[in-house]
């Protein structure tokens, strides 16, 4: 399924009041409580900005940033913003896009050569936006010249808002201007911004080429050493590995967006990334799965105080995740994650290896030949990890992680035998200098409870023991996973399960059964791992995926009731070369 989002606009009402902040250091945010993810929203402010024009028809050299007189590109827009000697704004600047087509831009505050960051506070955010949201303006590839990319770098409150980039020249071309995507090479990611604080994306599609080859994007989405990063009411689509790539984020949501077609993941947040509820998404048609906390990092790219799981206390949380070659959502190496009320349709169907619903696996953790003395370092601050290049490998356990709550449903005929986890069982840790756990388990605390599950007439195949999750198994052998879930037992009913409307009919089985969600337990633990925010440790959830009350205690992503999506979801499309279909136009 899918729907059409409202985009907002500058002033809104504020949920979230940001916290100043001159370093890169994590500040705890006051924010919006966790009590309703589906409906979290960033809060702007009302702040009177300093206005710059930027314009197709535009001058760069003669140009004054005017709206009589735009600029022609974002880049030279971006040079007319002002800083103190402190490296602050010394105002709220809001960049305007005239309709058409842009060159992409590399940002970043330069003087004489050297890099300092672009400061910022709540008061005096920098946002780039479209003039007209109704008609946007658009970054894409000109020439071999030009990439259609945005990077940001060490931005401190930045928002972006209602434009598109995109790799699909379609529009160019038919406009008379542009150029052809060159067949060989790769494009960079679409958008990233790396050591950034308070970045905001709203309202944005960022679209891009599709292909087996390494001819597309990179990532549609890069995030790297970032905090309070806010993903709302988006579409991304299209990526040579993954579509969503966070490194060593904290805190922010990503919410109400919708996330397609990838080569690897759909989405995830690894190397340490923390405090991230990922709520009311649409995830679809990626290789190798929908999402995922943890993954693997080279070390030096991880942040203090984070230095040992790859992803901690993070919620996944009224997420519909469907036609995934792998499975829907997992853990690599997280610490405190869950997942509750998500429908996932259609997952796990290739029948070469990846035909699991769930994954839980290690992490993996690495380090190179030049970057040994920062991995030495490293272990030495309480990283877990080689010490040294050549002993990487998967060695970062999960703990505590919880499905609770889901609704899975792969109709006969999808693929079978389907196994419910793939679940490895302990391992040596990687390597003579590695420094963690060993051995390294994937299953430690894992809880799988209140679930339905549906495959019909094909075959589910439980832990049998060759690996995690054994017979003894305290929390999730598969007796308990039989007598603590609805594993083939209830088919559930759909509104228009083959036109992709997967709501509840009244009286399905997906409309009750539901259990208590766990609270993140803190006894016992690191002082690392302590850093949890105080208002992630409960999870309570009272709507659903479409922000509809749940007044009745229904599993999944949607409750009877609930408004019916705007568009139905397209029939799966993962061939191996193709432009990306606009889902939410």
């Amino acid at each position: 399924m899918s729907r059409s989002r409202s985009s907002g606009s500058v002033g809104f009402v504020a949920i979230v009041v940001g916290i100043a902040v001159a370093l890169l250091a994590f500040v705890p945010p006051a924010r919006a409580t966790a009590a309703d993810p589906s409906t979290l929203r960033y809060g702007i402010g009302t702040i009177a900005f300093t206005d710059i024009y930027a314009s197709p028809g535009g001058d760069d050299a003669g140009g004054d940033g005017s709206a009589a007189r735009p600029f022609r590109s974002i880049a030279r827009a971006w040079r007319a913003v002002e800083h103190t000697s402190a490296h602050y704004r010394t105002r709220a600047y809001r960049i305007l896009l005239a309709p058409g087509l842009y060159r992409g831009a590399y940002l970043d505050h330069d003087i004489n050569g050297t890099t300092y960051p672009s400061l910022g506070t709540s008061t005096t955010p920098i946002v780039i936006q479209s003039q007209d949201a109704s008609n946007r303006a658009q970054i894409v590839f000109f020439d071999t010249g030009s990439r259609a990319n945005l990077t940001l770098y060490r931005f401190h409150y930045a928002y972006l808002l209602n434009f598109d980039i995109r790799l699909d020249l379609t529009s160019v071309n038919s406009a008379g201007t542009g150029g052809t995507v060159p067949s060989t090479e790769s494009h960079g990611d679409g958008f990233q911004c790396e050591r950034c604080d308070h970045l905001l994306l709203r309202g944005m599609h960022v679209e891009l080429y599709f292909a087996d080859a390494e001819i597309g994007q990179t990532e549609t989405i890069k995030l790297n050493q970032s905090t309070q990063v806010y993903l709302e009411d988006n579409e991304f689509a299209g990526a040579g590995d993954n579509v969503i790539d966070a490194v060593a984020v904290r805190g922010g949501w990503w919410v109400r967006n919708v996330v397609h077609h990838a080569r690897d993941w759909c989405l995830y947040a690894k190397g340490g990334s923390a405090d991230i509820i990922i709520a009311a998404n649409e995830v679809s048609q990626c290789r190798i799965g929908g999402m995922l906390a943890g993954q693997g990092t080279t070390m030096p790219f991880m942040e203090q105080p984070f230095l040992q799981y790859e992803a901690y206390h993070i919620k996944f949380i009224n997420n519909i995740v469907h036609d995934t070659q792998g499975a829907g959502m997992g853990a690599n190496g997280g610490f405190n994650i869950l997942f509750a009320y998500n429908t996932l349709v259609r997952t796990g169907v290739s029948p070469n290896l990846r035909n699991q619903l769930l994954e839980l696996a290690p992490g993996g953790r690495d380090c190179y030949g030049p970057t040994t003395p920062e991995c030495q370092a490293m272990v030495t601050a309480g990283a877990w990890g080689p010490a040294a290049s050549g002993d990487g490998g998967e060695g970062i356990p999960n703990r505590q992680v919880y499905f609770v709550n889901n609704l899975i449903v792969n109709p006969g005929g999808t693929v079978s035998p389907v196994r419910l986890f793939r679940v490895d069982g302990p391992r040596a840790a990687p390597g003579a200098s590695w420094s963690g756990p060993d051995p390294v388990r994937s299953d430690d605390g894992v809880v799988v409870r209140g679930n339905l599950i549906w495959t019909g007439s094909d075959t589910l195949e439980l832990p049998d023991g060759s690996g995690g999750c054994g017979s003894s198994h305290p929390t999730c052998s598969a007796s308990l996973i039989s007598s603590q879930n609805r594993v083939n037992t209830a088919e559930p009913r759909f509104v228009g399960f083959a036109g992709g409307d997967y709501r509840p009919t009244a009286g399905s089985p997906a409309t009750s059964g539901t259990v208590a969600l766990p609270t993140f337990a803190t006894t016992g633990l690191s002082s690392e791992q302590l850093t949890i925010l105080a208002d992630t440790l409960v999870t309570v959830v009272h709507t659903d995926f479409n922000g509809t009350l749940r007044t009745s205690d229904a599993v999944g992503a949607l409750v009877a009731g609930t408004p019916a999506p705007v568009t139905p979801t397209p029939a799966p499309t993962l061939s191996p070369s193709m432009f990306i279909p606009i889902l939410r136009r």
